[in-house]
């Protein structure tokens, strides 16, 4: 491998594991196939068994619907009638004989009852609490019954009967208003005696509630049966509801605990058997208030979770767990578990064989990568280290930059060709640090100029300041002595001295203004930059204006003056700008027809910018193409310098000024500002 490139080593690396794995993958598949054949051969007895025992469960499970289905029918038909005890109890002893219950009963709303029961020597009973009964109504009489299901003599009675029929097979069936399968409960009687029973309301024709008839199973007599179907298995066959309270077992003992009034349910886990409880582990959790829950997966199709394995004490049992009794209306889970032969046990044998050798596969391979992992990575570390000193040279400013290419014999020469690369990168590197520093030095001497030039220009602007103050001053003072001289009323002068009185005050006071401006203008060399909300230098503006524009009798409708539009500029110069935008309008109202007078100021974000629109109604520009002139300027008085102002204003912040026509019918002035950038958080 000394002289392949990096390519052929890793197609013969990988090779060389993808053989390794496929036959490791191979083997497995085959000890598996040996197993899966034994295995089915053991999982189609096991499920020959299971689906035997389901079908006659079911079979006897729907007993209690078919005799219920018959005397409801025969009650409708009239042919017996519920108030005839005795007629009643035959009927329910002949049913008896023909269908595998514990109990039959009747009971209706004056709390009168009757069943016949299935004791478990196989012999009947008839139990009835009724107003017509020797004992009377409260007290239950047990009568043997004759060959023809006639009442016989009086076996016992019970003392102190409820009343009304509180069980859950009146109580729930009341409630449900339907035919329906009450919950597990004790007898009132008898309550070492649990059973579950199927039962159906009466109602008369016009609804009314007449009583409950039913059919009971005695989970003991269930049980008997059911460990009379499985004596042929080697395990158990449990019928649990979803919580996990076991229902019947094939195994005696497993469905309740204690003697006849403490008798009470088990869940499976409080079972004491070894497997029951491996098998509670395996399929089942405990939820938060303690009881059971199946643990996913959920059941998948055919809506059963599978046989698994479980070994206990050397010995292998397949458990399998399937939802049983929604065709009967009920919701129980019927779980198996048979011994599993020894053919079974040689299959897993086998899978551990297979998984042996899979394992000693998956290990050479991951020699043989970790050897071609330090074969690429030894030449790439050294690469890495070279980079790391040629970097710190980089951050120092007087260090010569230095790059060796040459790496060990026998690298890949894809590996040799990213090393000349860096080599190559480095000598470019060189040249550009080289170039930058040259370029450095020329911006350093146009920076020097520049500041010259802004030297000047600021020298330029403080003479120009100055000598505006100087013309300021005289031309104040004649101002204010023009106007002291016309506003003395107890001296008349002549016509011709006051007209040129009064024109030699306005002429002083426009030449006072335009220089006003100008020192705006000289304003706005200086600028000083900060984050500001336009909307406040507007609303500050038209406070500004507000007395003036009141006093022409001028409407102001203002939109986005009241959130936030953050720019970065002078606010002393921007509030000048608007201020001489809202002045402009003003005079052109003053002299326009319109009516009523009326300015619209406006804010709003579009994109990454600002735009401040000011709109009138008056008669608009007369030659906008000039408009933005220095000394440009449509109004008999206007000194030209208003716009300018904002334009310069408008320089200064990196913004725009457009002017048009106004939606409104007069002059429109839009300013566009850039947003601020967001402020970190």
């Amino acid at each position: 491998m000394k002289n392949r490139g990096l390519r052929q080593r890793i197609i013969g690396a990988t090779s060389l594991q993808l053989l390794l794995v496929s036959g490791a993958v191979g083997g497995l598949a085959y000890f598996s196939g040996q197993r899966s054949g034994f295995s089915h051969a053991e999982a189609y007895r096991q499920q020959d068994a299971i689906t035997d025992l389901s079908d006659q469960l079911s079979g006897r499970l729907m007993a209690p619907r078919l005799i219920n289905n018959l005397n409801v029918l025969a009650i409708e038909q009239g042919e017996f009638s519920l108030r005839d005890f005795d007629a009643m109890g035959k009927r329910f002893w002949r049913q008896m004989q023909l269908f595998p219950v514990g109990y039959i009963n009747w009971g209706n709303t004056r709390g009168e009852f009757l069943g016949v029961e299935r004791l478990d020597s196989g012999a009947f009973v008839l139990n009835e609490d009724a107003l017509a009964s020797p004992l009377g109504k409260g007290t239950l009489g047990i009568y043997a019954l004759g060959p023809k299901g006639e009442r016989g003599r009086l076996l016992e009675q019970v003392s102190g009967m409820t009343a009304t029929h509180e069980e859950p097979w009146y109580v729930e069936t009341v409630k449900a208003g339907k035919a329906t399968w009450s919950s597990i409960y004790q007898w009132e009687d008898k309550p070492e005696v649990l059973a579950i029973s199927y039962n159906q309301p009466i109602y008369d024709s016009q609804r009314r509630l007449l009583g409950v008839i039913g059919v009971d199973f005695v989970l003991s007599q269930l049980s008997a049966w059911l460990a009379e179907v499985w004596q042929d298995q080697k395990g158990f066959a449990l019928i649990v509801e979803r919580d996990g309270m076991v229902v019947a077992s094939s195994r005696p003992g497993f469905t309740s605990s204690g003697q006849e009034a403490t008798a009470k349910r088990v869940r499976l886990d409080q079972l004491p058997n070894p497997l029951v409880q491996a098998t509670s582990r395996r399929f089942f959790a405990k939820t938060p208030t303690g009881s059971l829950q199946l643990q996913p997966p959920a059941l998948p199709e055919p809506n059963r979770q599978g046989a698994q394995a479980i070994h206990l004490k050397g010995t292998t049992y397949l458990v399998d767990v399937h939802p049983w009794g929604q065709a009967e209306g009920l919701n129980w889970l019927l779980i198996t578990a048979t011994r599993s032969d020894q053919i079974v046990q040689a299959s897993q044998r086998y899978t551990l064989i297979a998984l042996l050798l899979s394992l000693a596969a998956v290990t050479t391979a991951v020699v043989v990568t970790i050897r071609v992992g330090d074969w690429l990575l030894a030449p790439l570390e050294l690469l890495r280290r070279r980079c790391q000193s040629a970097t710190a040279q980089v951050g120092q400013q007087d260090a010569a930059l230095s790059f060796e290419a040459q790496l060990p014999e026998g690298t890949a020469t894809e590996i040799e060709a990213v090393s000349q690369a860096f080599a190559t990168l480095v000598e470019r590197l060189i040249q550009a640090r080289r170039q930058l520093g040259e370029a450095i030095e020329r911006e350093r001497l146009k920076d020097a100029q520049t500041v010259l030039v802004l030297e000047d220009k600021l020298k330029s602007s403080l003479q120009a300041a100055a000598i505006a103050h100087e013309i300021n001053l005289p031309l104040s003072t004649l101002l204010l002595n023009s106007k002291l001289l016309l506003g003395q009323n107890n001296v008349s002068l002549p016509a011709p001295l006051g007209s040129h009185l009064r024109s030699i005050a306005d002429n002083a006071d426009a030449v006072v203004t335009t220089i006003e401006k100008m020192r705006t203008l000289l304003r706005n060399v200086q600028t000083h930059h900060q984050r500001l909300n336009l909307a406040n230098v507007a609303r500050s503006a038209l406070l500004y204006v507000a007395p003036s524009l009141q006093a022409a009798g001028i409407t102001v409708r203002r939109e986005g003056l009241e959130g936030n539009h953050p720019v970065l500029g002078d606010a002393a110069q921007i509030q000048i700008a608007l201020v001489n935008l809202l002045r402009n309008a003003l005079e052109a109202l003053e002299g326009a027809t319109s009516s009523p007078a009326e300015i619209a100021v406006s804010l709003h974000d579009h994109g990454d910018t600002v735009v401040l629109t000011v709109d009138d109604n008056g008669p608009g520009f007369l030659a906008p193409e000039s408009a933005l002139e220095p000394l440009e300027t449509s109004k008999p008085l206007g000194s030209g310098l208003g716009l300018f102002v904002v334009q310069t204003t408008m320089d200064n912040h990196g913004g725009t000024l457009d002017i048009g026509r106004s939606a409104l019918g007069g002059a429109q002035v839009r300013l566009r500002f850039p947003q601020a950038p967001a402020q970190p958080i």
